[in-house]
């Protein structure tokens, strides 16, 4: 790996970049860099925000763009990060193998999932095999964004793999499921997007009098199951 890029984001805030692609392993290396300032914060730190390959660390004015940046090629050079991959991977492999999945229960009707029947020609599957692509394979939460509770996650199985509509719909309901080149996600809010939506969950995704607020966090292991019209009207 080539050594991160550290840069400024704004006054008080510097993000160290490992990557520019959807990578499980670089992620890795992401969420074990949050654990480390979170565990052992710098003076004047106030959080990291994880991204796919990317971390950006927040910090108030006690301390300068500089006193950060040497704070962090510090760390860096501690961990060995750029030279140090394959153990680095290992270790925090190990650590997150056994998290148990959170299963989300979705609605694949099409009622609910409006853009099944597109998708169904689009890829060449049947609805069946979409929903069976879909639901068989353990997703990763590589970070959130877009809105509070949105969750990227991947990757999608090569057959699921689709493009975003090329007109995005004004609003999309709120539980809706997604997927968009080799991500999957959930709508929290009925908001504008351009994702293909297969499903609907019950689940709320956030909830800003739950703490925490969001269901889902990055990091976390995700398995879709499928229920039926029935069972969703029931708990929604």
């Amino acid at each position: 790996m080539n050594s991160p890029r550290i840069y400024a984001l704004h006054d008080q805030a510097i993000t160290i970049e490992l990557g520019n692609e959807i990578n499980e392993a670089i992620n890795l290396e992401v969420l074990y860099l949050k654990q480390d300032f979170e565990a052992m914060p710098f003076e004047g730190f106030i959080e990291c925000v994880p991204a796919y390959s990317s971390l950006t660390i927040y910090f108030n004015e006690s301390r300068t763009q500089e006193e950060v940046r040497k704070e962090i090629i510090s760390r860096l050079e501690k961990k060995n990060l750029s030279t140090n991959k394959s153990t680095l991977i290992e270790t925090t492999l190990g650590s997150t193998i056994n998290i148990k999945p959170i299963i989300i229960p979705v609605c694949y009707d099409v009622e609910y999932g409006t853009d099944l029947i597109w998708l169904s020609n689009h890829l060449g599957l049947s609805i069946d095999e979409i929903i069976s692509l879909h639901t068989e394979s353990f997703f990763r939460v590589y970070m959130m964004g877009f809105i509070p509770g949105f969750a990227y996650m991947g990757t999608l199985p090569e057959k699921l793999h689709a493009p975003r509509k090329q007109t995005p719909a004004q609003q999309i309901p709120i539980g809706s499921v997604a997927i968009a080149g080799k991500q999957t996600g959930i709508y929290p809010a009925a908001v504008p997007g351009g994702w293909q939506i297969i499903g609907r969950t019950p689940h709320l995704m956030f909830d800003k009098k739950r703490n925490p607020c969001s269901l889902l966090k990055a990091g976390d292991a995700v398995q879709f199951k499928s229920i039926s019209k029935k069972e969703f009207e029931s708990a929604s």
